[in-house]
């Protein structure tokens, strides 16, 4: 059973201007391209550095795009400018990726600017990596956070193995986050997941 809980809300809908944020280790295939086109996502960016799955190998990156390309949704790969392994040094402390560093390079910030770009001409878009809980997952911890505070509205899908859905709000996602990291200051909750969950080099 997944130790986190959710509040469950089937009516939550959006039209437009909606960046949300999505695992795919939940669910599959179908069901993952369902949850796309109930939320009128036009654009799935896929974050991975590395955009295979051993275990999961419907959302390897070809037959993903195959996938989608169906249902009129394009795919795109940002590993450069979202991914969550990166070779250049600079981007590390203590041997693992430092969110805070690496949000502030020129690639990262061309990718935030290229969402800006999407969020103007009223598209939703999905990044999508392989953990269920966004908490467990750089999505949130370092490229949500990012898009968030440019002023863009995230919410995360959380598509469950049992088949249920649930959708958090960013502000909800950072209430639960000081939770789970037991600290008040939601700058040292970001730091703190980062060092649990971030890329170690070997």
């Amino acid at each position: 059973m997944l130790a986190y809980k959710v509040e469950k809300n089937k009516n939550y809908v959006y039209n437009n201007n909606m960046i949300f944020t999505i695992g795919y280790a939940g669910t599959n295939i179908e069901r993952f391209i369902q949850i796309l086109r109930e939320n009128s996502i036009s654009l799935l960016i896929d974050v991975r550095s590395l955009p295979k799955s051993k275990y999961f190998k419907d959302f390897n990156d070809n037959f993903l795009k195959y996938s989608l390309a169906k249902f009129g949704i394009r795919y795109e790969n940002w590993k450069v400018e979202f991914g969550a392994r990166q070779d250049n040094l600079k981007f590390y402390t203590n041997s693992i990726l430092d969110y805070e560093k690496f949000a502030q390079s020129e690639q990262f910030q061309s990718g935030i600017l290229k969402l800006k770009n999407l969020y103007k001409q009223d598209s939703n878009v999905c990044l999508m990596c392989a953990e269920i809980d966004p908490i467990n997952c750089h999505r949130s911890i370092l490229c949500a956070k990012e898009i968030y505070v440019n002023d863009m509205k995230v919410v995360h899908v959380i598509a469950k193995r049992n088949g249920e859905t649930y959708f958090e709000s960013q502000e909800d996602f950072e209430k639960r986050l000081l939770k789970e990291t037991k600290t008040s200051n939601l700058i040292d909750a970001y730091r703190k997941q980062n060092k649990k969950i971030g890329y170690k080099l070997t």
